[in-house]
This record gives C-alpha cells, sequence and structure tokens, in this order.
C-alpha cells in the first residue's frame, strides 16, 4: 500500500497549518469531555488541571504515539489523538456518563459546522471556479480540516471501547456486560478488529466516504474533498 505522505507535498504551507489546527482540535475534543465531566460531578478533573487548553496535558502513549506511527504504517496519515481521566464513579447518573464521551464527537461536529459553512455558497468565500491547487492556503486548510473533522466525528461514534461511541452507550449496559467489554483481552481484541477492519476492507472505508459525501452533500463534499486532495495528495 502506498501511503499517503508519498504524495505529499511537504513544502505546501496548508498541510502545516492542518496539522496546527489538528492538534488544536484534538485539544478541545479532549477539553469538551473534562468540561461536561466537571459539570457532571467529576470535580477532581479541575484540581488535576484537566481543564486547559494546552495540548500537552492531553498526550497519551497509546492515542498520541502509538496509533499516529500505526495510521503512517497502514499508509495513512499519523495525526496524533489525545487522551482525558474522568472519574466516572463522581458523575451524577449514566446520563452525565453518556454525555462525557458524547462531548468529543459533538465538539469535532461544531468545528465540522464551522468549516462547511465557510465552504458554502452562500458564505460567498470560494471560487469555486479556480481549481484547489490554487486556492488560498486558508481555503485548502479548511476543506482538509472539514473532511478531518467529520471523519473524526464517525470513526470516533462507531460503539467498540475505547471509543467513545462505546463509552455513549456503556453506562446502559449490563453490568458485566459492560466490563467484559471494556476490559482486556476482550477490549484489546474488538480494538484490533476494528483497526483490520479499517486497513484491510475498502468496501467499508468506501461505505464511510459514502455517509460522509450523504452528510455533507454532492458539492460540500466536492469541494472539501478538493481542499484535502490540495494538501495531502498534492503531486
Amino acid at each position: 500500500m502506498t501511503s499517503i505522505l508519498g504524495v505529499t507535498d511537504f513544502n505546501e504551507p496548508a498541510l502545516w497549518a492542518v496539522l496546527i489546527g489538528w492538534v488544536m482540535s484534538v485539544t478541545l475534543h479532549e477539553f469538551a469531555h473534562g468540561l461536561v465531566a466537571s459539570w457532571g460531578g467529576d470535580y477532581t478533573i479541575r484540581e488535576r488541571g484537566g481543564l486547559t487548553l494546552n495540548p500537552l496535558q492531553y498526550v497519551d502513549p497509546m492515542m498520541s504515539i502509538v496509533l499516529p506511527i500505526v495510521f503512517l504504517l497502514m499508509g495513512g496519515i499519523p495525526l496524533p489523538g489525545g487522551a482525558t481521566y474522568v472519574r466516572r464513579d463522581l458523575l451524577r447518573s449514566r446520563f452525565w456518563d453518556s454525555a462525557v464521551s458524547a462531548a468529543g464527537p459533538f465538539m469535532n461536529l461544531i468545528l465540522f459546522s464551522i468549516l462547511a459553512y465557510l465552504l458554502s455558497p452562500g458564505f460567498g468565500w470560494l471560487d469555486i471556479s479556480k481549481p484547489a491547487a490554487d486556492w488560498t492556503t486558508a481555503q485548502k486548510f479548511v476543506g482538509a480540516m472539514c473532511v478531518l473533522q467529520l471523519l473524526s466525528v464517525i470513526l470516533n461514534l462507531i460503539p467498540v471501547p475505547p471509543l467513545d461511541g462505546f463509552g455513549i452507550i456503556a453506562p446502559y449496559l449490563p453490568a458485566d456486560i459492560r466490563v467484559k467489554l471494556s476490559t482486556p483481552p476482550v477490549s484489546s481484541i474488538l480494538f484490533f478488529a476494528y483497526f483490520m477492519l479499517l486497513w484491510q476492507a475498502p468496501g467499508f472505508l468506501n461505505r464511510i466516504g459514502d455517509l460522509m459525501e450523504w452528510i455533507m452533500g454532492p458539492d460540500l463534499w466536492k469541494h472539501a474533498g478538493a481542499g484535502y486532495r490540495a494538501v495531502f495528495a498534492h503531486r
């Protein structure tokens, strides 16, 4: 499999803007988890410095280092993730437990909505008569980030531990099933199977692409996709 980095122009300013923007979006994602956890009863998260916009607070060995390396080996983009530790035993109800998990993808959805509006004809910012290669750095950045934010929402909502999709439904599962699914070796096997599905099942990725196109609509999908390719598939 050819890595997408093999067709990426590292002299493209929008590429570095997207990498910085991605780190900022991960920070906001994790901050949202912590903020809702604080609202829901975890008073310790503020004491532990969890309510911050400092990206270093959310560095996690698995999500920030191991998984980006795996993504690179898969031929994808090695974008780092993050993690927030939440005292779920302090949350006041199952609703808050579920809401904490939903907060991260919801933040990505908000970011996607803002970016999508910037690309919409009604905003009047994007000159669709120009090829994406001739767009400004800011326009390429918005297109690529629009794709990445929606992709993040969809991939995160798959109900596989430890993803947020599983965290949303976990409080409503019977306790024995929840514990079994969320602890090794079952959780590790499920997560590995999910990765193999992303890596080795083009049909699955195609369905995700179809879903993204349906959510965006054909025009936004075309423009956002053009910005994404201008950043990550320049040559």
